[in-house]
């Protein structure tokens, strides 16, 4: 998921030798996210809404491999490639409009990924959905450098009890699956994205035990005994403790947002209790799902 440390723990899970992509780029974003299952396989831009008419160019499948460094795995079989695009469990941005009159999408990402390689690795990593969210809400107005726009944590606040109630009205009328999946959400605040149940059920179904959900907290208290469990199980050997030690001690942490935060500020303890209220029972619904309580991100 998006804003849940994917960058950073990319990152560090490239430094595993039988880990392989095609080459390493300045834009280090190119070579971590694909996007090809979610947008570039049907020829949508990030944004589906931006510019309809507009012919937007589609990916081979080829071309994906390519990118991919499937190559270098026909030299040794034991590499394995990585796709690291975090838009992967949720994703499927105007499927209302490529099948009308469905009240769900008729396949998850999940879906398409099991069709084509049953055997495939799949980790998700969470993080608390409120701090998901302000850290997103705040990165992509600094980032996308919006600074025409204010926001501010009254502006959060704002936005965020007009876009829960947006979903919950969604709820009176439609199923929990079609609401997170919905293409008619706010681009400024994804407040769906934290419906975690929703993506992780989706790819549960389609990949059992081959789906791996860690979260940002047990990475970041822990990452040693996290990126060695990772390593595990994509099937690599594991990595030694007191290299990894060194490496972390000597790397920074990637994308890390914190700066825009405290220029910014914190968001407002009405907020983060508003969201409370609203995540609560989807992170209980995870909870029980995959049977651990850490996912109640108490």
């Amino acid at each position: 998921m998006p804003k849940c440390g994917t960058t950073d723990l990319f990152e560090k899970l490239m430094w595993h030798p039988e880990l392989t992509l095609q080459n390493h780029s300045h834009d280090r974003s190119l070579d971590k996210e694909f996007h090809y299952w979610t947008r570039k396989r049907i020829g949508r831009p990030a944004n589906f809404l931006l510019n309809p008419r507009i012919p937007f160019p589609k990916m081979d499948f080829s071309t994906f491999l390519a990118g991919t460094g499937a190559a270098n795995v026909k030299i040794n079989k034991d590499l394995r490639i990585v796709d690291g695009t975090p838009s992967l469990l949720w994703d499927l941005g105007g499927w209302e409009t490529r099948y009308p009159g469905l009240k769900e999408p008729p396949y998850s990402n999940g879906d398409l990924i099991h069709s084509v390689t049953p055997d495939a690795k799949i980790l998700a990593i969470l993080r608390n959905p409120i701090d998901r969210l302000y850290s997103e809400y705040l990165y992509v107005w600094h980032m996308v450098k919006m600074r025409d726009e204010v926001r501010n944590p009254k502006t959060f606040h704002l936005d965020v009890m007009r876009e829960t109630r947006k979903f919950d009205r969604c709820l009176e009328k439609q199923s929990l699956r079609y609401c997170c999946y919905s293409s008619d959400h706010s681009m400024r605040l994804r407040v769906a994205l934290g419906v975690y149940v929703c993506y992780i059920k989706d790819f549960l179904e389609a990949f059992g035990s081959n789906l791996l959900v860690i979260t940002s907290n047990e990475y970041q208290s822990n990452p040693v005994v996290t990126l060695n469990k990772i390593f595990d199980h994509i099937g690599v050997y594991k990595l030694d403790s007191e290299f990894l030690i060194r490496k972390i001690e000597s790397t920074e942490t990637f994308n890390e947002g914190s700066s825009v935060r405290k220029v910014v500020g914190e968001m407002l303890n009405e907020t983060r209790q508003l969201l409370e209220k609203f995540y609560t029972p989807y992170n209980a619904m995870l909870d029980s799902l995959l049977r651990d309580s850490k996912f109640r991100f108490l």
